[in-house]
């Protein structure tokens, strides 16, 4: 009999193991999940510092047989949801839908979620039209890029330029060129922390001892890293920095073992899609956002 319940430690084995065979399938991709290991689960949460018994339902029926759920920061009221994935032999039986209920209900009477976000890959056809039939609507679309332990070289002209791993003093000037690129606001002490906290690499690139660029990648995954941001300042853009930037990061990145690299990017940005390309990343996935107000206004 189908069981939808809290996830249990003892469920990491078997939801890593799903939720990697859904990212290898065109027809079954879903942004989030994308473990691989039990390890990248538990990392996962820890990284947003909440708990995955509170955030995470398993569906059971003589075994694990599928998972939903949300990743966000303690309190948020929108959402990344975990989209429903359902091992190959329980399909077809509304395990998803059981599962999408289970989760909009978690999500609003016991989470206080107002809005969820969901990605899912444009040829999972069988997903979309589950959230879709939920009242899920398309925002935006992203490639899901991935560049697997080959960094192609970058040749810009440096003349003058030094490239460094950040230290502790360099938060407020990162944090200065973050702002002006219009990415999701932070403060000087969400800065630092992040800085500080060991699942952040960043790089920095100097002009006469100046901060004038940045990279910043997630590192919670030791073999599957995430290039989060690149920036540069307003006046030395469009030269190739930034790319250099990332190459330069994600080399000592795959020398300490890290076996590939990810990033998503916007379709309509071709300018960074193509100096991403030029480093070594390939389109892997392109990526259909959908939205819901799960609580009214």
């Amino acid at each position: 009999m189908l069981e939808i319940r809290p996830f249990d430690p003892i469920d990491a084995r078997a939801l890593a193991d799903l939720a990697a065979t859904c990212s290898r399938g065109e027809s079954d991709f879903v942004l989030n999940p994308l473990w691989h290991t039990e390890a990248e689960l538990f990392s996962e949460f820890e990284r947003f510092g909440i708990s995955p018994q509170d955030h995470l339902l398993v569906a059971h029926d003589d075994g694990v047989v599928g998972l939903a759920g949300f990743l966000r920061y303690p309190g948020a009221t929108s959402a990344a949801l975990f989209c429903p994935i359902v091992s190959r032999g329980s399909r077809g039986r509304g395990v998803g839908g059981e599962l999408l209920r289970a989760a909009q209900q978690l999500g609003t009477s016991q989470l206080g979620i107002d809005v969820a976000i969901a990605g899912i890959g444009t040829r999972n056809r069988g997903g979309y039209s589950l959230l879709a039939s939920h009242g899920f609507r398309p925002v935006r679309q992203h490639f899901w890029m991935r560049c697997d332990g080959e960094v192609s070289p970058t040749k810009p002209d440096l003349d003058g330029f030094a490239i460094e791993m950040a230290l502790p003093d360099d938060a407020d000037a990162i944090l200065e060129i973050y702002t002006a690129c219009g990415f999701d606001p932070r403060d000087s002490v969400t800065m630092q922390r992040i800085l500080d906290d060991g699942r952040h690499a960043h790089a920095v690139l100097r002009l006469d001892g100046r901060v004038v660029g940045f990279t910043e990648i997630e590192t919670h995954w030791q073999q599957r890293v995430w290039v989060a941001f690149v920036g540069v300042v307003p006046e030395l853009r469009d030269r190739g920095l930034g790319s250099t930037l990332v190459a330069w990061m994600l080399e000592r990145q795959f020398e300490a073992g890290a076996q590939s690299a990810m990033l998503m990017l916007s379709p309509a940005n071709r300018t960074a899609l193509r100096a991403y390309e030029k480093v070594g990343f390939r389109r892997a996935r392109l990526v259909d956002v959908l939205e819901k107000q799960l609580r009214a206004e």
